[in-house]
């Protein structure tokens, strides 16, 4: 028996056992709570650090907006566009003529208001958004697709209320006149301009995204063309080339000869004209079309078109009628155009080209522009313009010349150069450097011209310059803010420094990049200042009771001169408690 106040081996053996299971579970238990505290503090630290300007939120909302507004009107602009092609552009070339279109911009703003409110639902934010307007006219030579909305935001955790901008996106496309060298009837070529809202040229334009239609004489429908080449001018502006037909003009006529003398006999033709009269008639708007009197070439071949007898479904007759009709097409073509641009959008234009009068005027001067202005102290100034004789002639760009306060005789200016190098083009963008180092302080004018190779110069485009001093900037003031936060029972901290640069009349100066520099970690740092004359930056993470300490080194902006004379602060601290 066992002693007493002694237990037995094997009931030993079991309490044993069971306090180890209780230990492991503890154990197991407490791992287990350390594990939850520290995704707790991770989770914590995260939330604790996530400082989110307002103004960032307001503008990444708001470009955002601007963003679905177009992918919006893309959407409705390719609905309507496949609509019109499946009936060959005959009809709902206006989004009037199918409104059903705009009900996928509808939906797709919809979805994004969404998608944006459980975005930053964090923040408490109040979106809203009047329904888009849609509007598509692709009827005329000037077509435009175009969609505008208003978005107000309030973001509460912030107290920011009553924030509304206007959003207005648009495709413009214009069918200029046709490029005359390059068109024989077979081969068709014109310019067209291709603009985005503000006349902001659109310069990526690809071939593939260009559909070009033509229209054949008595139809309704065009016919698309298999390919089409693109050439960029500058400015939006291009020119397409496509092919029409398998002859040119003049083989066209030809066989419109060769058919009445060989097939076609008096009993064909009204009373008082014959297959003889017909050819004479051919030789005639051959000449006219060789001179480039497009509209009397088109104008005697329609005429001659009522010489013809139509007899029920004769085939002769037919026969002729149809090749006097494909030779009008090629002579003044009809052409549409279905462009899309690189959001998706997409625009139409429709025209009949009529022929050029002969180049008797010089070029136009548009979009005269010089940089910087007002100077600021710079010693130069990049003076800019765009020469365009597209809708004065169609001749080549010879070149260009500007004058300072007063205009002399043509060509007694000082020369411009062709940005591109080379003067080969109806549109031409020029520039000059102007030194201007010597100007004293005030307003100068200048005056830009070019001349075509017609040998015609143009009126006149200016802009004022304004010669100024460089305006002095300096620090106002150095704000700093500490923000604590706890890791695995360590309480940290990490300093901001916000920096505030105004001009010598105490107005913000936006845009000025700050040079300034952390005692320690991280070293050297720099930003641009926001709308405000404002720019922060964080520091490094640290523990214990340190001092942080921001300095500025520098501040640059092109018109300012940086005075670190009237600073009211250059370095500022702050310690940890």
């Amino acid at each position: 028996m066992p002693k007493p106040g002694k237990k037995p081996k094997a009931e030993l053996r079991r309490g044993n056992r069971g306090q180890f299971l209780i230990l492991s579970a503890l154990t197991i238990v407490l791992v287990m709570i350390g594990f939850a505290s520290l995704l707790a503090r991770i989770s914590v630290l995260g939330i604790s650090l996530g400082r989110t300007n307002f103004r960032e939120v307001t503008t990444e909302v708001t470009l955002n907006f601007r963003a679905a507004i177009a992918a919006a009107m893309a959407e409705v602009s390719r609905t309507l566009d496949l609509k019109a092609s499946v009936t060959r552009y005959t009809n709902y070339t206006s989004l009037d003529e199918y409104p059903q279109a705009a009900s996928e911009g509808y939906q797709f703003i919809s979805d994004w208001q969404k998608n944006i409110l459980q975005r930053y639902a964090g923040l408490g934010l109040n979106l809203s958004a009047t329904q888009p307007i849609f509007q598509c006219e692709w009827n005329s030579s000037t077509g435009y697709s175009e969609a505008s909305s208003d978005i107000s935001l309030d973001i509460l955790t912030y107290g920011f209320y009553g924030w509304t901008s206007e959003v207005t996106v648009r495709l413009n496309a214009t069918i200029l006149d046709l490029y005359a060298n390059k068109t024989d009837g077979k081969t068709v070529a014109f310019y067209f301009s291709l603009l985005k809202e503000n006349d902001v040229p659109v310069t990526d334009l690809a071939a593939e995204a260009v559909s070009v239609l033509y229209q054949h004489a008595e139809s309704d429908e065009f016919t698309a063309s298999k390919s089409v080449n693109l050439t960029y001018l500058g400015g939006g502006r291009y020119i397409a080339e496509f092919s029409m037909y398998s002859t040119t003009v003049q083989e066209g006529l030809n066989n419109i000869k060769d058919f009445a003398t060989e097939n076609m006999t008096d009993e064909d033709f009204m009373s008082g004209y014959n297959s003889l009269m017909l050819s004479a008639r051919m030789d005639l708007v051959s000449a006219e079309y060789n001179a480039s009197r497009l509209e009397e070439a088109y104008g005697n071949l329609t005429e001659s078109r009522s010489w013809i007898y139509v007899n029920g479904g004769d085939e002769e007759t037919t026969y002729i009628l149809a090749l006097i009709d494909l030779v009008r097409s090629q002579i003044l073509p009809t052409v549409r155009v279905a462009l899309q641009d690189s959001r998706g959008i997409v625009v139409g234009a429709a025209r009949v080209f009529a022929v050029m009068p002969q180049d008797t005027e010089g070029p136009l001067t548009r979009n005269v522009a010089a940089s910087p202005n007002p100077t600021g102290g710079a010693s130069s100034v990049t003076l800019t313009a765009w020469i365009d004789d597209l809708s004065t002639g169609v001749s080549n760009i010879a070149g260009a010349e500007y004058f300072v306060n007063a205009t002399g005789g043509n060509g007694t200016g000082t020369p411009m150069l062709a940005l591109d190098g080379i003067f080969d083009s109806a549109l031409e963008q020029v520039e000059v450097q102007i030194n201007v180092s010597s100007w004293a302080p005030g307003d100068q004018i200048i005056y830009v011209h070019g001349k075509d190779a017609a040998g015609f110069w143009g009126e006149f485009g200016t802009i004022t310059v304004t010669v100024t001093e460089p305006i002095a900037m300096y620090v106002w003031s150095i704000d700093m803010y500490l923000y604590p936060f706890r890791f695995f029972g360590w309480r940290l901290y990490q300093a901001e420094a916000v920096v505030t640069i105004v001009d010598i009349d105490g107005s913000p100066v936006a845009g000025a990049w700050v040079y300034g520099h952390w005692m320690g970690p991280p070293g050297d740092v720099q930003g641009a200042t926001d709308g405000d004359g404002k720019v922060s930056f964080l520091s490094a993470r640290g523990w214990g009771r340190r001092t942080f300490t921001f300095t500025v080194d520098n501040i640059v902006k092109s018109g300012y001169i940086y005075n670190p004379a009237l600073n009211r602060e250059t370095s500022d601290s702050i310690r940890a408690p």
